[in-house]
């Protein structure tokens, strides 16, 4: 008898042990559900777009370092979700920066890369900002999130002074899944809603303000030839025009000055050539002939960007000259923009 029970005995003591582990491990639950899991955004840089163009998409990114505390020694899934308000000034799709001159950019806020899914304020339908992190059994672990952003073209923008958005406040939502089980899906994480022993929370943050300035540029896009086609003889005046076209970002002040070309006398008096041999005309900013263009501020054509096409006259004349030589005479001129 004695030889037979001892197997038993030890049978029945084989069988306790993993309900002792696991009766331990019921207990645990809903004392890891009470603890102290959280999230928060430990920092956000600025969304700074620098000096944008307003003929192409202007890009940027701002980074956000996310924070999750659980429990020491028992690892957990947790998916985190983040909503930027519209800020000030306010809108959205797109939002707006502002300047202190009362004009406005538009601009959005993406998820991803390819800045397709745009980030919204909590609770205004938008798609979710949402992410994974695994918190290891040291209790702690932090990830860096990218938020991305971009200035559309075609804007009519004024140069002067620095756009700004303050986007504050920034909503971080959480949920904590139950030790060993999976992370929550973002509409959970939207919603609040925690598994059975996980848990969900919030904390808000700032977001980092989006900035920009716009180029105070100008560029010459045509400057066309000035042809005074043939004559059989200058025994009077000849006429011809041709045309300057430029564009300036808007508020930007311009001047357009023609130099006096490669031929001119020592007085400035303009001068086409042809093996040596020279021919005066002049150049004027009306068709009336009264307004010499030179290359002076003082003889200058002035005016102030819009971000649009602005075409410029130039009107030329070959003053009378019965004794020219026949050629092809040419001269070329510099078309100078100041701004």
């Amino acid at each position: 008898m004695q030889t037979l029970s001892a197997p038993v005995q030890s049978r029945q003591h084989s069988h306790s042990f993993p309900l002792t582990l696991l009766l331990a491990l019921l207990l645990w639950l809903p004392f890891l559900a009470d603890a102290q899991q959280s999230c928060r955004v430990l920092n956000s840089t600025l969304l700074d777009f620098g000096t944008v163009s307003t003929a192409g998409n202007s890009s940027s990114s701002a980074t956000l370092t996310i924070s999750c505390q659980g429990f020491p020694g028992v690892p957990v899934q947790v998916t985190v979700c983040i909503f930027v308000d519209e800020g000030l000034p306010t809108g959205m799709a797109p939002r707006r920066m502002g300047n202190d001159a009362g004009a406005f950019m538009a601009y959005d806020l993406y998820a991803n890369a390819a800045r397709t899914q745009l980030i919204g304020p909590f609770g205004r339908g938008y798609d979710v900002f949402y992410t994974f992190l695994s918190v290891p059994i040291t209790g702690s672990t932090q990830i860096n999130l990218t938020a991305y952003g971009r200035v559309p073209p075609g804007q009519n923008l004024p140069a002067a002074y620095r756009y700004e958005n303050v986007m504050s406040p920034g909503l971080l939502r959480y949920v904590f899944a139950a030790p060993l089980g999976g992370a929550s899906s973002g509409e959970n994480c939207r919603d609040g809603v925690a598994p059975a022993f996980g848990s969900a929370g919030q904390s808000t943050f700032t977001f980092g303000d989006a900035r920009a300035r716009v180029a105070d540029n100008c560029i010459i896009t045509l400057a066309s030839d000035l042809d005074f086609g043939t004559v059989i003889q200058l025994d009077g005046p000849r006429d011809a025009s041709s045309l300057i076209q430029l564009r300036c970002a808007t508020d930007t002040a311009w001047s357009v000055t023609l130099g006096k070309g490669l031929n001119a006398t020592a007085s400035g008096v303009r001068r086409m050539i042809s093996n040596g041999n020279f021919l005066q005309y002049a150049l004027y900013k009306d068709p009336a002939l009264l307004l010499p263009w030179g290359d002076t501020q003082a003889t200058a054509v002035t005016d102030t960007g819009e971000n649009e096409n602005v075409s410029l006259t130039v009107y030329g004349r070959v003053f009378p000259q019965p004794a020219a030589v026949p050629g092809s005479y040419r001269d070329t001129i510099t078309v100078t923009l100041t701004y």
